[in-house]
């Protein structure tokens, strides 16, 4: 049996009772990092939760490959514990499609994710989205301009963007490399998507004690102390006027 359980926005506290009953009853218990990064210790606090010597942590490929959870499923009761919900990457949902395919039983076990919890902090309706979009760090040979192509089109609907920052080998970026990114994409794309004057939702560490909700021009965030990483970003399409209200309400 294959379990992939969600573990929520921060703490062992966000991770889901019926998780934590499932945790116990597996003979192995495994996770990934690399859709999301997960606090220091987290994992070791787990372990002394649920009574398992050992979490062990897959790499991205052991996971996108799935031969070391699915032939351990195809025996033993096994968990995959994810950071967020655990069916937002499409890797998971592969997952449990070969899993289906070679007869092994699946459950899914799910948990606050960022895409609900940063529309909401920041006082936003969610109906008012359009395509979600993720903030790839450049590479050499690699520098995509998709999110800002998608931005543009949201825009040109009135919608807002949830703008997902991808994280750079298990570390989030920061906010330095952030905001340069946004402005080498500007550069390229001279579209205004990243202007100076452009207003973002910058939201720090979500469902954290030490959470933060930003919210203003590019040229003052930049400057700014938003908080530590890891970061979100919500673009504004058209504002309603409760939502405008909120945001300024509940922004720092």
């Amino acid at each position: 049996m294959l379990s992939l359980i969600g573990m929520g926005l921060w703490t062992i506290g966000d991770l889901p009772l019926r998780a934590a009953w499932e945790l116990r009853k597996c003979d192995e218990v495994y996770a990934e990092q690399y859709t999301s990064a997960m606090q220091a210790g987290l994992l070791s606090q787990l372990q002394g939760k649920i009574g398992k010597s050992r979490i062990r942590v897959l790499s991205r490929a052991e996971v996108e490959k799935g031969e070391v959870l699915l032939k351990a499923a195809e025996k033993k009761r096994v968990a995959l514990l994810i950071p967020g919900d655990p069916l937002i990457a499409t890797t998971h949902i592969s997952l449990l499609l070969e899993a289906k395919k070679r007869g092994i039983k699946t459950q899914i076990i799910h948990a606050s994710s960022i895409f609900t919890a940063a529309i909401g902090e920041a006082g936003l309706q969610v109906y008012k989205f359009g395509r979600t979009v993720t903030l790839a760090k450049w590479q050499p040979a690699y520098e995509p301009m998709s999110a800002y192509d998608y931005l543009g089109e949201n825009l040109a609907r009135k919608l807002h963007t949830l703008l997902l920052i991808d994280i750079d080998e298990g570390r989030p970026l920061s906010q330095a490399e952030i905001f340069d990114l946004l402005a080498k994409m500007e550069k390229r794309g001279g579209k205004g998507i990243f202007a100076p004057k452009r207003e973002l939702v910058v939201l720090s560490a979500v469902g954290s004690a030490n959470q933060r909700v930003s919210y203003g021009p590019i040229e003052k965030l930049e400057k700014a102390k938003l908080g530590k990483p890891p970061f979100t970003i919500i673009v504004p399409g058209e504002l309603h006027f409760m939502e405008k209200e909120a945001l300024e309400a509940f922004s720092n």
